[in-house]
């Protein structure tokens, strides 16, 4: 129960920061609407009328909408972290998450082709809903105790193996979008890496022109790579026990290095950021679905040691007290 809380804390703290990032100087003028234009390109007829509407809005009132969205998302993060509010918090999250990814993310960009999880798919907003789920607290009348959970998911709305579910489901997703090849499979991974180096700064972009260039040349060596990660992470979290571990553990080491190399850390060295991207979120789920390890006899013995010292200490408190007279 200590690691939901922990994750459900974090999750308050990602959208507390998306708030602050949001609140960013270049993000409360016009060129913030430029930036879901963006979000446009490639994309089926409707889906460029939803997100060039919401362009249009932000273009028209850039100041007061860039702060109505930085003050909403410090709000939910705020009511995430409060232990009182957090129920609430989390709904309202969830809500305002898949009403981003439709009006602000053009559904992840998933129609155009282009999309792959190395570069955020399928969209952070529905990442951070989809955590949110996992994380509200279940209704459950009789939740299970710490050394019956078998992960810290297992105290959420979807439960422990809805959780793992879910985790399978958006990496087989992403498998599935990694294998659609756009002209080539190099020239797709190479326009991913061109796309996100606009704006950063010089030794990022440079970064990204080198990965653009390997992956022309080693377009299907890199998919399969990427395809072999992807699988192994979706068939990782069906599994149970010590393997299960193993491969959750394999990738929350992977998922650094595709924040750094794919996502250029969400770009928060631009200036123009709005979250973090979507690898932090990927790592929070799959800390969820991790199994908890079954207490050690050491961890038994400290527990009861400092149990039996806080029963010590409000003996003696309860001992000083005055008496009524």
């Amino acid at each position: 129960m200590r690691r939901f809380r922990r994750l459900q804390i974090a999750l308050g703290a990602l959208w507390l920061l998306d708030g602050l990032l949001q609140l960013q100087p270049a993000n409360l003028s016009a060129s913030f609407a430029g930036q879901v234009v963006d979000s446009a390109m490639a994309q089926p007829d409707w889906i460029q009328r939803m997100v060039l509407w919401t362009a249009s809005v932000l273009s028209a009132h850039p100041l007061s909408a860039g702060v109505t969205i930085g003050v909403v998302q410090v709000a939910l993060g705020t009511a995430i972290i409060c232990p009182k509010s957090r129920r609430i918090g989390l709904a309202c999250s969830v809500v305002w998450a898949l009403g981003v990814w439709v009006l602000g993310e053009g559904l992840g960009n998933l129609a155009t082709g282009f999309a792959m999880l190395p570069s955020g798919a399928p969209g952070p907003a529905l990442l951070y809903g989809l955590a949110a789920v996992v994380l509200l607290p279940s209704c459950d009348a009789a939740p299970l105790p710490d050394e019956q959970a078998p992960s810290a998911a297992a105290f959420g709305a979807l439960g422990g193996q809805g959780a793992a579910v879910a985790w399978s489901v958006l990496w087989f997703v992403a498998a599935m979008l990694q294998a659609v090849p756009v002209d080539t499979l190099g020239f797709k991974i190479s326009a991913n890496f061109q796309m996100v180096s606009l704006g950063e700064p010089g030794v990022m972009a440079a970064l990204d022109r080198a990965e653009a260039g390997f992956a022309i040349t080693h377009g299907p060596e890199l998919t399969a790579a990427l395809l072999a990660l992807e699988l192994t992470a979706a068939g990782g979290a069906l599994l149970h026990g010590v393997w299960r571990e193993r491969l959750l553990l394999g990738v929350l080491v992977v998922l650094p290095v595709l924040w750094i190399g794919g996502e250029n850390m969400g770009g928060l060295l631009t200036g123009r950021a709005i979250d973090v991207g979507a690898m932090p979120v990927y790592g929070l789920i799959a800390v969820a679905v991790l199994p908890l390890r079954p207490a050690t006899p050491a961890s038994s013995l400290l527990a009861a040691i400092r149990s039996w010292g806080r029963s010590i200490a409000a003996s003696h408190d309860h001992s000083s007290a005055p008496s009524p007279s």
